[in-house]
């Protein structure tokens, strides 16, 4: 009987040794992982001051409106950037005239007698300037979760610290010249709704 309950115990213990010597993991959940080695932070510094603030890519914004609209084809294929096969691209572009309207969350610059634009001054989410950038591609990471990881670090970048000082410095009347994303689709290109994810605002 003692060496049936000793048998008995040893049994359990290898069983209860082994459950907890091995550890099950979801395929998703690994693939999704992020690569918390890799300091995002840095990189997108690096993207922003030593690319983006120097690109010579940005495309006049009347420019891209009047190109995109006549040609539109080439005009995504020239200048736009997209991921995947939707209607949609982000496109770096410049624009610069006086500010007609400031409020909380945008402001809004009067290019021209025609074309009115809002710079985005405090929603800096989502991949619209890495993408229009056109400096990093999904394949420069492991992970989409990775490349998703420098959108939230360049946009915490601009948002947190590039627009702040600049933003509560201006005033209605100032003329600013802005560098910055903006999304335009096939499906909307004769009223297109103009609002800049910026990444540079200077005054004149």
């Amino acid at each position: 009987m003692n060496r049936l309950y000793k048998n008995g115990m040893i049994i359990l213990g290898v069983l209860f040794l082994g459950y907890h010597s091995v550890y099950f993991e979801k395929l998703s959940e690994r693939d999704n992982a992020v690569d918390t080695s890799f300091d995002f932070q840095a990189f997108a510094d690096s993207l922003y001051y030593n690319g983006i603030t120097k690109s010579e890519h940005a495309v006049e914004l009347s420019h891209l409106i009047k190109e995109v609209q006549n040609n539109t084809e080439q005009t995504f294929e020239d200048h736009g950037n997209r991921l995947g096969i939707g209607t949609s691209a982000f496109f770096m572009t410049q624009c610069e005239g006086p500010i007609t309207e400031i409020e909380e969350d945008h402001l809004l610059i009067q290019v021209d007698s025609s074309l009115e634009v809002a710079i985005n001054t405090r929603y800096i989410f989502g991949n619209a300037l890495r993408d229009a950038s056109q400096l990093v591609a999904l394949t420069d990471f492991k992970t989409n979760a990775d490349f998703n990881k420098v959108s939230e670090s360049l946009n915490a970048l601009i948002r947190q610290k590039v627009l702040p000082p600049i933003v509560e410095n201006l005033a209605v009347g100032d003329v600013v010249d802005v560098m910055g994303a903006i999304k335009l689709s096939r499906k909307n290109l004769r009223d297109p709704s103009l609002i800049i994810t910026p990444a540079t605002i200077n005054m004149r």
